[in-house]
This record gives structure tokens, sequence and C-alpha cells, in this order.
């Protein structure tokens, strides 16, 4: 339940961390707790005795970043399925004259994790599959965040998969979401799926190409570059427009593709910037000449698509309100 550290050989007082409100509705200034300091500082969750766990930042060995004082809290978003959800750190100014909780979490932001592109989780399938993180469980049911039977259904779903661990793998809450990737160029990509059906621990997505199109300039020797560093990505349904768009695919089609989003570290490691077409740019195959897609039919083998996550896609880029930004694309080879 506390920590304790030693400087200049003298042992410092612990430091208790005692979190009784995950509700981001209900805070209070005694939710503040500090995680600056040491590796895998411990908290206390609840009142109950035997309700700490230790909160790890990265790989066991990170400490927090400093000035890691703030609200531990639920992140979620209506009408997902169980398993969807996570806990996130809301760091405050502590230099603010602020009385409020609800001020101070306004203004504050989400903890970053060790790669500073996204925030810093404790995602609810992680919560499931450890028994270590009972505690916080608990003090999500007192909360009344989560209820009995949504405890029940995501504990089973768990169970049934016989999830232990997640390493290497993206959680998507839905199919929709944006997620980042960590470093490019990856050949393979690893994703954990919640359907409204079910939840696919890990479905590989593989024979990824990151290569960036140049423009076509009369005279030009500008070669294809891979894309490096970190990038935002979305799964997407799109039309083949052409017979050459990709590979084994008649015009009209519709396939699952890979969309890059946003690169953020968009400058090479030889110092010139990559170049994203507006809208984006859609992951490429094993040629150059061809995107990377995969039929439905096997999308759905692989667990990456169901009735339910087809029809968000289909709304998304099939229907009448899709985005022109997102339908319209060239050819990787033009």
């Amino acid at each position: 339940m506390f920590s304790s550290a030693v400087q200049h050989g003298v042992r410092c007082p612990p430091t208790k961390r005692t979190v009784k409100n995950l509700d981001p509705k209900r805070l209070h200034i005694s939710d503040i707790i500090d995680l600056n300091g040491p590796v895998l500082p411990t908290v206390k969750f609840g009142a109950t005795p035997r309700t700490s766990q230790q909160l790890d930042y990265f790989c066991t060995k990170t400490p927090f970043p400093p000035n890691s004082r703030g609200f531990l809290y639920y992140h979620s978003r209506p009408g997902l399925p169980p398993g969807a959800g996570e806990i996130r750190f809301r760091v405050v100014d502590s230099k603010s004259a602020s009385h409020s909780a609800a001020d101070l979490f306004a203004n504050g932001r989400d903890l970053l994790d060790h790669t500073g592109h996204r925030p810093w989780r404790i995602h609810m399938l992680q919560l499931y599959a450890a028994r270590d993180y009972d505690p916080v469980r608990r003090l999500l049911l007192s909360n009344g965040l989560i209820g009995a039977a949504q405890d029940h259904e995501t504990e089973q779903r768990v169970s049934m998969n016989a999830m232990r661990t997640f390493g290497g793998s993206t959680i998507l809450d839905t199919i929709s979401d944006a997620f980042v990737i960590r470093q490019l160029p990856i050949a393979t990509l690893r994703l954990t799926l919640i359907h409204d059906e079910c939840i696919v621990p890990t479905t590989c997505i593989s024979h990824l190409f990151w290569r960036n199109r140049p423009e076509t300039v009369e005279g030009s020797d500008e070669r294809r570059r891979v894309y490096q560093g970190a990038a935002v990505v979305r799964l997407e349904l799109k039309k083949a427009e052409t017979n050459k768009m990709f590979y084994g695919v008649k015009e009209g089609e519709v396939v699952l593709v890979l969309r890059i989003l946003k690169l953020l570290d968009p400058v090479g490691a030889d110092g010139v910037p990559f170049c994203l077409p507006e809208g984006g740019d859609l992951i490429q195959g094993t040629s150059p000449s061809f995107y990377w897609c995969t039929s439905l039919d096997r999308a759905r083998r692989l667990g990456i698509i169901t009735p339910s996550s087809l029809k968000i896609l289909e709304e998304l880029y099939m229907g009448k309100n899709a985005s022109a930004g997102t339908t319209v694309m060239k050819c990787p080879s033009s």
C-alpha cells in the first residue's frame, strides 16, 4: 500500500496513494495521487484490506514521468460492447489555485505512454485477464461505473478465450477506431478486436509494406521511400475503382484496407520529410503496384469483421454519407 524512497542514505516517509473513486464526474481533491518517483508505485483501490495494486508505466522498469500527479479515472464511450473501456490518468496543474476537482480535471491532460503518442492506459481486458487487477474491478462496480451484468459478461468473454496477456497486440474497442502503430515499417500487425458478438483475442494482418508514392514528375528519378516512425492508421472498406488497384480484385469489389491517416514522425532518418497524400495513404501489399487488401470473406474467417462490425464500416465508407476523402484514392502506381 505504501512506497518509500531512500535519499542520501535516509529513508523517506512512505507515500500513501489511495483511490476511492474512478468516476470522472464525481471526483474530489482527495482523489489526487502522485505516481512520480518509484518504479511500479503501489496504489490502494477502495477502503477494504488487500486492495493494493502496483501500476506499471512501461515494461516494469520505467518510472512514471515527473509531475505525474492527478486522477486515475474510468474512460468509456457509450454504446460499446462489454470489455471496452480503460483506466487513464489525468495529470493536473500542481500550481493551480483552484480547489475544484472538476476544474482541475477539465483543465488537465491525459498522461501519455512512453511513446508520447497515445494515452497511458490499463485496458478493461487487462483488468479481467489478470487477477492482480481485481481491486480495480471491485472499485468500478462499487462506483456504479459498470454493472454486475456487464462485469459477468466481460469475465465470461475473457475466460472463454483464455486471455492472459496482450503483448504486442493493439486492442480496438470498435472496428472503426484509429490507432497508433509505434514503429514503422512492420510486416505484421497484431490486433485484439472487441465486437458485439465476441472478442477476438489476437488476429494478424500480414504482408504489409509502407512505401510512399513519389509524385510523378517528368524526368524525375525519385524512388519510393519507406515510411518510418509512428503513425495513426485505421481499417476501412474500399471499393476497387479499377482492376489494377488491388491484386486479384475486380473493379467494383469491396475489400478491407488499411489507411495511414497521419505520420507522427514525418521526417525520415535521412532528414527528408515524408508527405502523405491528401486524405491519407493506403498501405501497400507485396507488390508496389497494388494496395494491400483482404477480401470480406477472409476478414470474417480471421475474426477481423463480424456482422455488427461490418455494418459499422458499411455505414462509414459505403453509405451516402461516406466522406469523399475516404472513398477517393489513386492507384499506388500513379
